[in-house]
This record gives structure tokens, sequence and C-alpha cells, in this order.
């Protein structure tokens, strides 16, 4: 299991999606209101308090964490693991989605507002090639079992 290269890969997705979730996304700076930051609790203020919730991005990362750990461990069934694996892709996709609709929605409401992306956000993309790179993996061992199976 842990000698496959499939098994690397998802286990860096699954530290990555460890870090987009508890570390902070993006900071809004403001004239009049000040710096925000965008992390898993929502938009927090200079003094710590809750502006908004963002619940919808913090529970979609935590279903990707969990789907990437819980796919480490279906490398005997790996047509579902190629399965958990491009709907963790999608739900990648889906957390630019809604990054861009919260950024959007907060920069609108703030007066004279930069944004300021860290490097946190480009993890999803890292998680998406890595998990791409881990579906063609499972593939060929799966062409190789049934390669195998062909000549018994």
């Amino acid at each position: 299991m842990i000698q496959r290269i499939q098994t690397v890969y998802l286990l860096i997705v699954t530290i990555l999606t460890g870090a987009v979730l508890f570390l902070p996304t993006a900071d809004f700076y403001s004239l009049q209101e000040g710096v925000f930051e965008l992390n898993y609790k929502g938009l927090i203020g200079e003094n710590g308090t809750l502006i908004t919730s963002t619940w919808n991005i913090t529970l979609l990362m935590a279903v990707v964490l969990l789907l990437s750990f819980i796919s480490i461990f279906f490398y005997k069934k790996r047509i579902l693991q190629i399965r958990i694996i491009i709907f963790n892709i999608v739900l990648m996709l889906g957390y630019y989605a809604l990054l861009a609709y919260w950024i959007f929605k907060i920069k609108g409401s703030l007066t004279d507002a930069e944004v300021s992306l860290s490097l946190i956000a480009s993890f999803p993309l890292i998680n998406i090639i890595l998990s791409y790179l881990a579906v063609r993996a499972i593939g060929k061992d799966e062409a190789l079992v049934r390669s195998l199976d062909r000549l018994r």
C-alpha cells in the first residue's frame, strides 16, 4: 500500500488539504474598515471578531480531507478508488467556485477593499494535479492486473 506512488500522492493531498482547512486563505485590506482575514472560521476582523461565517467552504474542505484520506485505504478496490478521487477533484473545483463567490461578496460589502490571496489558495490546484497523477497511476495498476488475468 505505502510503496505505491499513488499512495504518496494521496497522502500529500491529505496534508495540503489539512493546511488549506486551518490556515488563512485571503486577506482584505480596506482603508475605512481595516484589515480582515478569511480562514476556516469565516471573515475575521482586526480585533478577532467573526464578521461572517463561511461554513460551506470549511465543510467542503473537510469532506475533501476525509475523502482523500479514506481513498488511501481502498487500494484493493481500484475502480472505487478512482471514482472517489475524481469526485474529490470535482469538490476541489467547487472549492474555487465557492472561494470566488465569497471573495466577490466580501469585496463588494467592503468599501475600497483590496484582496490578497495567500499561497494556501493555490494548494487545491496542486491537489487537483496530484489527484490526477494518482488516478493515472491507479489506472496503470488496474491495466496491469487485468493483463495478468488474461494470461492465466
